[in-house]
C-alpha cells in the first residue's frame, strides 16, 4: 500500500463513523431513549461501534444516561451547550423564543415589546433586529446562539425559497424573499426555515402523539388551516415545497371564496373566522375560538353543534387525504385541537370516515398533546436536527414562558 492511499483509508473510516453517529442520533429522535442493545440491533451496527459513538456522543454533551437499573441504561438526547433560537412569523406579530440550554431558561421576544414595530406588518429586518437582541442576550449569558429556525404562516416554494405568490397579501413584506439565503448571509449561523404548520408537525411527531410513526399526518387549525406529513422520520414537502396545504382542498364546489381564488376551501369551514360566522347565522355572537371552546365545554349546545360540524368538515377533508397518503396516524392541533372530543366525534361521525371503516382499515385519529407553541418547538426540533443535536423530551423550563422586553436589561431576562 502506498503512502498516497493511507489518507484516503482514513477519510473513509471517518465517514463512516459520521454515518453511524447521524444514523444512531436519526434513531433517538424517532424512537425516543433507548439501549445501547437496542440501538445496535436496529442500527445493524456491532455492539462495540455503538458503544463507542455512544461515549463520544456523551462527552459532547448530545447524549446522557438514563439508568433503568444497575446494569442498564438508557440513551436520551440531550442538549445542554449554548443556545438556540425559534422564531414564529405571523402577518402582524413575530414569537421569537430564546431556548438556553446551558443555563436551562427559556426568554420569549415578541415585535410588539420592540416600540419601533408597534402596529406594523412583519417584515425581515424585524426578525433580524430580534434575532441580533437574541444574540447579545446568549453572548452575555455565556451560551452562544448555535442556530436559529424561522416558521412563516404561509406556503414556502422549493424552487424560490419564498412564499407562494398566491400567499403574498398576508405578509406583503416578504414579497419574493429567499428566506433563509437572506438571514444566513446576514447572520452566518445554521437557519432552517419551513411552513408553520410543517414545523407543528415535527414538534408533534418529535415528543407527542406521532413519536415513533413512519407515517404521521398533522392537521392544525386556528385563524387559518395548515398540515404536515411526516414520511420515514422526515418532513415532506412534495417537489414544489407546498405539500400539506390541506385548508385549500375544496369540499364544496359552490362555497364561499377563499383567499386562494378558489371555492369553498377547508379554509371556508374549519377556521376560528368560519366558526365565529356559523355561530353567528344561528344567532350567537362570540369573539374567539377559544371563547367557544370553553362555552362548548360548558354545555352550550349552539357551540357544541358548530364544533363538531367542524369536525365532520374535517372528516370530509381528511378522507379524501387518507385515502391518497394511508397515513396511520393523524393529530388534530393548533387552537382547535382544545375543543378534543367535541371535533373528533364530529370527525368519526362523518360519513366519508364511516366509509373509510366499512372498506378498510382507517387511520387513528388524536387531539395533538403539543397544543401551545407546537410551532415553536417543532422549529427547535428543526435546528437542533441541522446541527446534529437533539432532545429526548422536553423539559420543564421550556414550558415556562418568560417574555423579555426589548429595553429590559440582561438582569430581568
Amino acid at each position: 500500500m502506498t503512502t498516497q492511499q493511507r489518507p484516503e483509508r482514513k477519510l473513509h473510516r471517518r465517514s463512516d463513523r459520521n454515518t453511524n453517529t447521524r444514523e444512531i442520533m436519526a434513531l433517538l429522535r424517532a424512537s425516543g431513549p433507548m439501549t445501547q442493545a437496542d440501538i445496535a440491533r436496529a442500527t445493524a451496527l456491532s455492539r462495540a461501534t455503538v458503544n463507542h459513538i455512544v461515549q463520544a456522543l456523551r462527552d459532547q454533551g448530545a447524549v446522557e444516561y438514563q439508568w433503568k437499573n444497575r446494569r442498564e441504561a438508557l440513551v436520551t438526547l440531550s442538549s445542554n451547550r449554548g443556545s438556540v433560537a425559534s422564531i414564529f412569523v405571523r402577518e402582524a406579530e413575530i414569537h421569537a423564543i430564546l431556548f438556553d440550554f446551558t443555563g436551562q431558561a427559556r426568554s420569549d421576544f415578541f415585535n410588539a415589546d420592540f416600540p419601533n414595530f408597534a402596529g406594523s406588518q412583519t417584515s425581515p429586518p424585524q426578525v433580524l433586529e430580534i434575532v441580533q437582541q437574541l444574540i447579545g442576550v446568549a453572548q452575555t449569558r455565556s451560551s452562544p446562539l448555535c442556530g436559529i429556525s424561522i416558521a412563516i404562516e404561509g406556503p414556502i416554494e422549493q424552487s424560490t425559497g419564498a412564499i407562494a405568490p398566491w400567499a403574498w397579501q398576508r405578509l406583503p413584506h416578504w414579497k419574493q424573499v429567499d428566506i433563509r439565503a437572506y438571514f444566513t448571509k446576514h447572520l452566518r449561523i445554521p437557519t432552517v426555515v419551513d411552513n408553520d404548520a410543517n414545523f407543528a408537525a415535527l414538534s408533534e411527531w418529535s415528543w407527542g402523539i406521532g413519536r415513533g410513526c413512519n407515517d404521521f399526518l398533522y392537521i392544525t387549525s386556528a385563524e387559518g388551516i395548515g398540515g404536515g406529513i411526516i414520511i420515514n422520520g422526515k418532513v415532506y414537502h412534495g417537489g414544489t415545497g407546498l405539500a400539506g396545504e390541506f385548508g385549500h382542498m375544496v369540499i364544496e364546489e359552490h362555497g364561499n371564496l377563499c383567499f386562494c381564488g378558489n371555492r369553498g376551501c377547508l379554509t371556508s369551514f374549519a377556521t376560528e373566522h368560519a366558526i365565529l360566522k356559523a355561530l353567528g347565522d344561528s344567532g350567537k355572537t362570540k369573539t374567539s375560538l377559544l371563547d367557544v371552546i370553553e362555552s362548548a365545554r360548558n354545555g352550550d349546545a349552539a357551540c357544541q353543534r358548530v364544533l363538531s360540524e367542524t369536525g365532520r368538515h374535517l372528516g370530509k377533508a381528511l378522507a379524501t387525504v387518507v385515502r391518497v397518503l394511508g397515513p396511520s396516524v393523524i393529530a388534530i392541533g393548533g387552537t382547535l385541537g382544545h375543543a378534543g372530543e367535541i371535533v373528533l366525534d364530529g370527525l368519526r361521525s362523518s360519513a366519508e370516515v364511516i366509509n373509510l371503516r366499512a372498506i378498510g382499515q382507517a387511520p387513528e385519529f388524536h387531539i395533538a398533546t403539543i397544543l401551545d407553541d407546537a410551532t415553536e418547538f417543532g422549529g427547535m426540533a428543526a435546528i437542533l436536527s441541522e446541527i446534529d443535536l437533539g432532545i429526548s423530551s422536553l423539559a420543564p423550563w421550556m414550558m415556562e414562558s418568560r417574555r423579555v422586553g426589548s429595553s429590559q436589561s440582561e438582569d430581568r431576562a
